[in-house]
């Protein structure tokens, strides 16, 4: 008979299901320590926001499971195997950018594990309460691949080996496309596409909150490219200041999304972002400086009505507190990139004429 802890005497759960129950404890547990060390030992915001992140959600989900082991008479577990204290054992032998790279590639191998496997014998569980909550569990853990594959990428982690993972859409609402909504530019580079609509309600929050997710994704993205190839050292700063706020702030915005009407975002940015990024990889060394400052003036100038008007118009107030934080520093960073980039080319007109009378003489 299926396995119905509120009714059933225990010592009735299937051994098949028990294992899953046990299984799933032991994985919320190494999470969570897993999460703490990242807030005690890394330095970037980004990492440690998704480290609280983990254990905020895994302390929650393995509550659920203990609870769900406890009703049907099984002992959950409380202590980790051998191969977990041995991972946890690694990255605590671990500081700064290594601990980053190492953690964040953990993170996201080990959700696609998880995905994969919740998926794949949740379903097929005897017991009733198993099947729903593993259904809910994996829900959380696409969330957590696609927010960990996020990071990775920020700090230089493997994700190579991993499947982007969508999180299924909410009931009664429209699938969320990334064609048309992840990465589309404002002013000349506008699509036609949600942002044209009269926004309200709840999933309307959470393609605006998605928008910004991309918008953010955008700005780290060309700042890692800033932070290797740069030769401005005013330049390398703003690319290094960017990096650290907007990867934070991304990932805000990508909760937001999830929590308003379960938008997702993905790893990948749309074609408008994805021709910016490509246009600052493919300039010169010479030229590097003025085509990212360039990019970012423009993006990010964008963005300060974005935030400002629309932001304003949000039915959560959460959203609305979000883009209020967040406009000074974008308009502030969109101005020091506008006087860099006037700087960079008085800079290079004073070189190409010194050029032209050296070759003159």
């Amino acid at each position: 008979p299926p396995w119905d802890p509120a009714r059933i005497h225990p010592g009735t759960a299937t051994v098949a299901d028990s294992a899953f129950v046990r299984e799933a404890t032991a994985g919320n547990l190494l999470e969570v320590r897993l999460g703490t060390l990242a807030i005690q030992r890394s330095a970037n915001s980004a990492v440690k926001q998704f480290g609280q992140r983990m254990v905020g959600d895994h302390s929650a989900m393995g509550k659920q499971w203990s609870d769900l082991a406890a009703k049907g008479g099984l002992k959950a577990t409380t202590t980790l195997d051998a191969t977990q204290q041995q991972s946890l054992s690694q990255l605590s032998s671990l500081t700064g950018a290594g601990f980053d790279r190492a953690y964040m590639t953990a993170m996201v191998q080990d959700h696609q594990q998880d995905v994969a496997k919740f998926q794949q014998a949740g379903p097929s569980a005897q017991s009733p309460e198993v099947r729903t909550l593993a259904a809910s569990s994996v829900t959380t853990m696409q969330q957590h691949l696609t927010l960990a594959q996020q990071v990775a990428s920020q700090v230089g982690a493997s994700t190579a080996a991993v499947a982007t993972t969508a999180a299924p859409p909410v009931a009664n609402s429209p699938v969320p496309t990334t064609n048309n909504t992840n990465g589309v530019a404002r002013n000349s580079d506008r699509e036609v596409n949600d942002r044209d609509v009269a926004r309200n309600g709840t999933h309307a929050d959470g393609k605006y909150a998605q928008e910004l997710a991309y918008d953010h994704m955008l700005e780290v993205k060309l700042a890692r490219l800033a932070q290797q190839k740069a030769r401005d050292q005013k330049v390398k700063a703003l690319a290094n200041d960017i990096a650290s706020d907007f990867g934070s702030w991304q990932i805000r915005w990508t909760n937001l999304a999830s929590s308003n009407g379960g938008v997702a975002v993905s790893g990948n940015l749309g074609r408008h972002h994805q021709d910016k990024l490509d246009r600052l990889e493919k300039a010169s060394r010479a030229n590097f400086d003025k085509v990212y400052l360039s990019i970012v003036s423009e993006h990010l100038g964008s963005m300060v009505p974005y935030l400002q008007k629309e932001g304003q118009q949000a039915s959560s107030a959460t959203i609305r507190r979000a883009a209020g934080d967040e406009l000074a520093s974008v308009r502030q960073k969109a101005n020091q990139a506008e006087r860099l980039q006037s700087q960079v080319q008085a800079s290079a007109k004073v070189k190409d004429r010194n050029r032209s009378l050296s070759s003159n003489k």
